[in-house]
This record gives structure tokens, sequence and C-alpha cells, in this order.
């Protein structure tokens, strides 16, 4: 059964890749018996994997921004809703506090 890989498999496997041509670069440039050109080659594919790394995770962190935004968007309304509700709360206890001041301060009187 073939299954789609997401971004985070995608990105393991590139790292992956970039972690096995840092090995070869290792071993061909420590390898006496290795030319020149075969040390330069495996500094190239390092390079090569290193860009498609960063590639891939810039078009992951791109086609990822409207999720974040959407997902920052709505936990920005429901704290300014759960901000309202308390002001507006505490608007109506003090507001029948000085009610029930005055209400006392009229008991006093009479």
């Amino acid at each position: 059964m073939y299954r789609e890989k997401n971004d985070c498999d995608i990105l393991l496997n590139k790292a992956e890749n970039v972690f096995n041509d840092l090995e070869n670069c290792f071993d061909t440039a420590f390898d006496e018996k290795k030319s020149k050109m075969s040390v330069v080659g495996s500094i190239f594919s390092l390079g090569k994997s290193l860009t498609k790394l960063t590639v891939n995770a810039g078009c992951c962190v791109v086609k990822n921004i409207p999720k974040a935004v959407v997902v920052v968007a709505a936990a920005k309304r429901e704290l300014v809703t759960a901000i309202e509700e308390e002001i507006h709360e505490h608007q109506k206890q003090v507001k029948e506090d000085a009610l029930n001041e005055k209400i006392k301060h009229l008991r006093l009187k009479v």
C-alpha cells in the first residue's frame, strides 16, 4: 500500500542523505588512495544534499505558514474573547458593589 510522504518524512530523508554524504566525504577525504577529483566529487555531493535539504525545509515552512497563521489567529481570538468576558464580569461586579454600597448608605440615613 502506497502512503504519501508528509513533510517530516521528506525532511528526515533529506537529512539522512546529508549525513550519508558527509560520511562519504570524510571517508574519501582521509583515504590516501582516493584522487583529488574523488574528494571534490564527494564534497560536491555533500553540498548538493545540503542544498536539497535547505530547499525542502524552506518549502515546508512556506507551505505550512497559512496553517500556522490560522492557528495563531484562532488562539488570539479565544484569548481576546476570554479577556473581554473577564473585563465585562469585573465591570459588572464593580457596579454591583457600588450599588450595594449606595443601598447601605441609604439604609444608614433612614
